[in-house]
C-alpha cells in the first residue's frame, strides 16, 4: 500500500507560466541543487514538442542513506526523475525511481505539480503524490523515510524557487 503526501505553497510571481518555466530553468536547478546538497545532476533527456516538455535527470545526493536501507543498496544512492510539463493542463507529472533495493522492490514516487491563481495575485502550488515500495515488512518504514525527506526538502525548494523568481521577476522561458 502506498504512502500519500501533499505539500502546498504560495509564490509571488508575475504569472503561472513564470513558475513553470523556473521549474525547468538550468540556473534555478543549480541554485536548488546547492541548497539541497545535490552532488550531481545529469540531464539524460530533454524533449520539448511545444505541447509538453519532458526532462529526465539522474540525481546523486550528498546525504547518506538511513541505516535501515544501507544493506539494500548497491553503490552510491542516486535516483532518476522524469518531469513532464503538460502545458495545456498546467501540470507537471513527476516520476522518481530511487536506486534503493532491487528492481522488483524498487521504490516509486509519483507526483502531480499543479499551479493556480489565488485572489490577490499569489500563485498556489500543490504538490501531491504517493510513494510505493514493494518489500515485505519494511515497505511502510521506507515509504515514511522517503516522505520525511520530502517534508525536509519542500520548504527549501519553495524558498529557492521564490528567490529565483524574485531575481527574475519578469522571467518567462521554456516556451511558457
Amino acid at each position: 500500500m502506498a504512502t500519500q503526501f501533499h505539500f502546498e505553497h504560495v509564490f509571488r510571481a508575475p504569472s503561472i507560466d513564470a513558475v513553470f518555466a523556473a521549474y525547468f530553468d538550468p540556473a534555478h536547478l543549480v541554485l536548488q541543487d546547492q541548497r539541497l546538497e545535490i552532488a550531481e545532476r545529469t540531464v539524460i533527456e530533454q524533449v520539448d514538442d511545444h505541447a509538453t516538455l519532458r526532462r529526465t535527470c539522474r540525481i546523486v545526493p550528498r546525504r547518506q542513506l538511513p541505516a535501515l536501507v544501507r544493506p539494500f543498496v548497491d553503490g552510491p544512492l542516486h535516483y532518476l526523475e522524469t518531469a513532464t510539463w503538460r502545458r495545456a493542463d498546467r501540470e507537471i507529472d513527476i516520476q522518481i525511481w530511487p536506486s534503493l533495493l532491487r528492481k522488483k522492490a524498487r521504490p516509486t514516487v509519483t507526483a502531480l505539480y499543479r499551479l493556480s491563481h489565488l485572489p490577490g495575485g499569489g500563485i498556489h502550488r500543490s504538490y501531491q503524490g504517493s510513494v510505493s515500495v514493494d518489500l515485505a515488512l519494511l515497505s511502510s518504514r521506507i515509504e515514511a523515510k522517503i516522505v520525511a525527506e520530502f517534508e525536509r526538502s519542500m520548504p527549501v525548494v519553495a524558498a529557492c524557487t521564490q528567490t529565483f523568481l524574485d531575481r527574475t521577476d519578469s522571467y518567462v522561458s521554456a516556451h511558457a
